[in-house]
């Protein structure tokens, strides 16, 4: 673990942060230090990504895995371009839709790039973020910014400085506090360094609207929602071994203390099982994870659960995704040995938000 004298923290303003607090902050990232800014869809960590001493000081931070790749930040699509060997005409198609926003997208890295970043990949995730609190510090650092979300490996990603704080404070330089992201859940991840796109994580940008801009179907990577792969030396997933394609593919991730399963079936069936698990299960402490359809089901429950979070309306997947990694730091916060949660339909936005569950819960489920 890295440790360091003072985490500072600054508050600023989400649309117009104040110029010298950016500059300190940026000041920092050129020094070869950290710093935990906000985008559009969580807090990420950042150090220069082209110095790897800087690098790797977030690998430290995070106790994070060499083997897990990191996306670099850029402000323009000019300095996107630069860090690349080949700007495909998909490329730039999205681009123009998409970006500033949501999107990485990885390409054949230029030599400017080091390995600590790709972890010796020919491929760099390059993202332009839509929040003018992170494009403000990249643009006057003068450098691309290397950042994963900025938890602990393996922690539900923060979407509030006060989740930084919870699980770096002491371990990284700054925290810029811009208030709560919008998106909630990562920026979608897309390989174009192959012959044919492939969807490596689901987010902000979905599958379905990439489709339609390309003009092409997008393969979606048996991982997105089958969680870690079997390692035949060190077990399932293993860290000390396997590398994956993209950030965080490989890893276990978005996982709160407690332990996570995901509830499986319609709306009515759903509620039954929740329902049945807390009457037959009254030693534990359980947190439930409901969408607002079910949430009356649980409170009017002859065993009404510990703890009970609402995700959001079925008819507003978003929403949903907004709250969910906040919803599992709150059951943390209650102190509760199970989690339950209902799924919702992979498609959209509801893609993403089961691939973080499934990651979450391990692909438990009932």
């Amino acid at each position: 673990m890295r440790q360091v004298k003072t985490t500072r923290y600054y508050k600023v303003d989400r649309e117009h942060p104040a110029p010298d607090i950016i500059e300190a902050a940026a000041r920092v990232i050129r020094e070869g230090g950290t710093v935990a800014f906000p985008t559009e869809t969580v807090y990420g960590l950042g150090a220069n990504g082209l110095d790897p001493e800087a690098v790797e000081k977030i690998f430290q931070a995070k106790g994070r895995p060499r083997g897990n790749p990191l996306i670099l930040h850029v402000s323009s699509l000019d300095q996107a371009r630069g860090l690349v060997s080949t700007w495909p005409p998909e490329a730039e198609t999205l681009a123009r839709l998409f970006l500033p926003g949501p999107l990485t997208l990885i390409l054949p890295r230029a030599s400017a790039v080091p390995d600590a970043v790709t972890a010796g990949l020919p491929g760099v995730a390059l993202r332009y973020p839509a929040h003018p609190v992170a494009l403000a510090l990249i643009e006057s650092s003068g450098v691309p910014i290397a950042a994963p979300s900025a938890n602990l490996s393996g922690h539900p990603s923060p979407t509030c400085a006060a989740h930084v704080r919870s699980d770096l404070d002491g371990r990284i330089d700054v925290i810029l506090d811009g208030g709560p992201t919008e998106v909630g859940v990562e920026s979608t991840i897309l390989s174009l360094a192959g012959d044919r796109p492939v969807l490596l994580r689901p987010g902000g940008v979905t599958r379905e609207q990439i489709e339609k801009a390309l003009g092409v179907e997008v393969k979606l990577h048996e991982a997105v929602l089958n969680g870690t792969p079997e390692n035949p030396e060190n077990g399932a997933g293993s860290e000390a071994t396997t590398t994956a394609p993209c950030p965080g593919l490989f890893f276990k991730h978005y996982a709160p203390r407690a332990r996570v399963i995901m509830v499986t079936g319609d709306p009515d069936r759903q509620a039954a099982k929740i329902r049945d698990y807390l009457n037959s299960h009254q030693d534990l402490r359980i947190g439930v994870l409901a969408t607002k359809e079910n949430a009356v089901s649980y409170l009017e429950s002859t065993i009404p659960p510990a703890h009970l979070e609402i995700l959001g309306s079925r008819r507003n997947p978003p929403e949903i995704a907004s709250r969910f990694f906040s919803a599992l730091r709150n059951c943390d916060d209650h102190e509760v040995d199970i989690i339950l949660v209902e799924t919702i339909p992979a498609a959209g936005i509801g893609l993403a938000v089961m691939n973080r569950l499934c990651r979450a819960a391990e692909n438990r489920s009932i």
